[in-house]
């Protein structure tokens, strides 16, 4: 599975779009929330600091929900387009082993790239940002809601991408079929970071064990919905 793991990240970094989708919008989610929060007016702001925190903090969680998407759209019809598919059905590998490699491909670059751009900006509201919005920036549950959140959003991420995927019967139907799915499931993220919902230990958990079980149901339907001898007959 390691070795598949390897191997579909090579792959992966071989397409212009998902090499640029990896590459400039983390930079574009860092960039921006820590220049809104350097510049922050309170004479101009609308919503006072919390509203300016939250709109950063939740560019930070949209990160582990659209990087993904791309990369798991591509993940099997993409690779059914481009002919690479078949030698990777001839592996001796369970459908769950080869499903799992994917998933583990499309997993290790979006969370490195969430938590490293969620530290950098850590590192420079702690060193550059001033009152009113420095205090409530640096409060203990935005990296609480990261650790807990953000690996579960990933996962459902590439799930819904692969599951679509496997599917589609073209990559762009897979991406627009994710994405009716992926950005109205941001509404209860966008609930906490606007404190109409307190971020507190209490909703972190709560959400962490929703996404779970729905990561769980998930992977039962991509199991379900990657059919072997389908994706050959239509290769």
């Amino acid at each position: 599975v390691r070795a598949l793991a390897r191997k579909e990240l090579r792959e992966l970094r071989r397409h212009r779009m998902i090499v640029l989708t990896a590459t400039i919008l983390p930079v574009a989610l860092l960039v921006l929330p820590v220049l809104n929060l350097l510049f922050y007016d309170p004479a101009r702001a609308i919503g006072g600091p919390d509203f300016a925190v939250g709109q950063a903090m939740f560019c930070f969680f949209l990160a582990p929900v659209i990087m993904p998407a791309t990369m798991a759209a591509y993940g099997i019809i993409g690779e059914r387009d481009q002919g690479t598919l078949e030698p990777l059905l001839t592996l001796p590998l369970s459908d769950r082993q080869l499903l799992t490699g994917k998933v583990a491909a499309i997993l290790v670059p979006t969370l490195t790239a969430s938590f490293g751009i969620f530290i950098l900006y850590m590192a420079i509201v702690a060193a550059a940002v001033e009152p009113p919005v420095r205090g409530p920036a640096l409060d203990p549950t935005w990296p609480l809601g990261m650790l807990l959140a953000t690996p579960l959003l990933a996962l459902f991420s590439t799930l819904t991408g692969l599951f679509f995927s496997a599917r589609s019967k073209d990559v762009r139907i897979a991406e627009h079929l994710s994405g009716l799915i992926l950005l109205p499931s941001m509404l209860p993220v966008l609930l906490v970071v606007t404190r109409t919902i307190e971020p507190s230990l209490l909703t972190w958990l709560t959400m962490a064990v929703v996404l779970a079980a729905i990561d769980a149901g998930l992977w039962r339907l991509v199991v379900r919905a990657f059919d072997r001898e389908r994706a050959i007959s239509t290769i």
